[in-house]
């Protein structure tokens, strides 16, 4: 068990890393193109660290990453190669728009991943469902919120994400509870974290 927390808590760390890294380097530094190529990078790494580890990414960083990774260069693609005023226009919703592709990776894995959205492979096929269309319409409903509001991104994007990451943390918590009290589900290594959800091979 000690084991698996102490990766859980390597995992999360290492997945929070390109979003830390960019809102501090954006911040301290005020070049939000070298903080985005910064993050940009450390998403790289990321996604390849875990592809190398063969390991399950967390659902909701998935598409945190996922934008982190790729926001940066095609905008500036688009500033020196292409169209600046799309470019001017996709920077205006580039924080925003981090929801958008939470949102788009969230449907892709609900259709094409075990597990789902709500990345629960250990549950039966209709619950995975239930708990992603759940996930999803939050997702959705911030995105909703953040595009209304691009000048104001930040509120509905932490507000957002903190629900989605947290309310999925409470299911697990449930979803372990009922399986240790004798319910009939079994979620094996999940009272000790989310390790063993988050690692397939495990």
């Amino acid at each position: 068990m000690e084991r698996s927390q102490q990766k859980q808590w390597f995992a999360d760390l290492l997945e929070g890393l390109p979003s830390i890294a960019f809102i501090l380097l954006w911040r301290q530094l005020d070049d939000l193109e070298l903080a985005g190529w910064i993050g940009s990078g450390l998403a790289l790494f990321v996604f390849a660290t875990f592809l190398h580890l063969r390991s399950r990414m967390h659902p909701v960083l998935l598409g945190v990453n996922a934008h982190i990774l790729v926001a940066t260069p095609i905008i500036v693609g688009l500033f020196r190669f292409g169209d600046p005023a799309f470019a001017k226009m996709l920077v205006t919703y580039s924080h925003g728009g981090v929801l958008v592709t939470v949102l788009l990776a969230g449907i892709y894995q609900t259709i094409f991943v075990n597990g789902g959205f709500a990345g629960l492979p250990e549950v039966p096929r209709v619950q995975q469902w239930r708990y992603s269309l759940i996930m999803l319409l939050g997702t959705a409903l911030g995105a909703g919120w953040v595009l209304a509001n691009p000048a104001n991104s930040l509120v509905p994007v932490v507000v957002t994400l903190t629900l989605l990451i947290g309310g999925r943390r409470y299911l697990l918590a449930r979803l372990v509870d009922k399986g240790h009290s004798g319910h009939g589900l079994a979620i094996g290594g999940l009272a000790a974290g989310e390790a063993q959800l988050a690692d397939p091979t495990a």
